[in-house]
C-alpha cells in the first residue's frame, strides 16, 4: 500500500488544480506579476505567450512526475526493467489526464482541450524515457539527477531569455521548441560534465 500512496496523493493535488483554484484567471494572478516585476516592459501579446508556455510545461512535468510514481508502485520496490510496469504507469498516466480534461469540461472556469491530454501524455512518456535512460548499462554510472537538475536549468534560462527578448515573432511553438531543445542540451551537458569530472 505503501508504493501506492505517492501517486495516490499526487493525483489528489492534480485533481485539486484541476477546479477553479487551478484555472488561468488564478494562476496568471500569481504569475504575471512576477514575470512584470522581470520584465516590466513586456507586451500583452508576449505575457499572454509567455503565461501559457507555463502552464504547458506545467502539463509536462505534472504527468512526468505522474508516470514515474506510478512505475514505482507498480514495480513494488523490485530492481530492474518491467515492461509491464512501464506500459502499465503509462497506460494509468493517460486514462487519468483524459479524464482530468473531461472533469475540467464540467468547471465553468476551465476548458477541456484534446491538446491539453497530447502535452500530458508527452509528459508521461517523457518521465518513463528519462527513468530508462538513468538505468540504461551506458549510463549506469551516471546519476540521472545530473540531467533531471540541468534540464530543468535549461528551461528555466530558455523562459527567462524568451521573457527578456519579449518572444519576438515566434510563435507559441517555435518557443516551446527552443525551451525543450535547450533543456535537452543542457541535460545532456550535465550529464557529459559529470561523466568526466567524477
Amino acid at each position: 500500500m505503501k508504493y501506492y500512496l505517492g501517486p495516490i496523493l499526487w493525483m489528489g493535488l492534480m485533481f485539486l488544480f484541476s477546479t477553479d483554484a487551478g484555472s488561468m484567471v488564478h494562476t496568471n494572478a500569481l504569475l504575471a506579476p512576477a514575470i512584470k516585476f522581470f520584465v516590466p516592459e513586456i507586451s500583452r501579446k508576449n505575457l499572454v505567450i509567455t503565461l501559457i508556455t507555463i502552464r504547458k510545461m506545467a502539463h509536462v512535468v505534472e504527468y512526468a512526475i505522474l508516470s514515474l510514481l506510478w512505475l514505482r508502485a507498480l514495480k513494488q520496490g523490485r530492481p530492474g526493467w518491467s515492461w509491464r510496469a512501464a506500459f502499465g504507469a503509462l497506460a494509468i498516466s493517460i486514462i487519468y489526464a483524459s479524464l482530468d480534461e473531461l472533469h475540467q469540461s464540467f468547471v465553468l472556469t476551465r476548458t477541456a482541450s484534446l491538446q491539453d491530454v497530447g502535452f500530458d501524455s508527452f509528459g508521461a512518456i517523457l518521465g518513463q524515457g528519462l527513468w530508462g535512460l538513468s538505468r540504461s548499462k551506458l549510463l549506469s554510472t551516471i546519476q540521472a539527477k545530473f540531467f533531471g537538475w540541468w534540464f530543468a536549468w535549461g528551461v528555466f534560462s530558455a523562459i527567462m531569455v524568451l521573457i527578456v527578448l519579449k518572444g519576438g515573432a515566434l510563435s507559441f511553438w517555435k518557443m516551446l521548441l527552443i525551451i525543450l531543445s535547450v533543456g535537452v542540451l543542457s541535460g545532456a551537458a550535465g550529464v557529459v560534465y559529470y561523466a568526466r569530472h567524477r
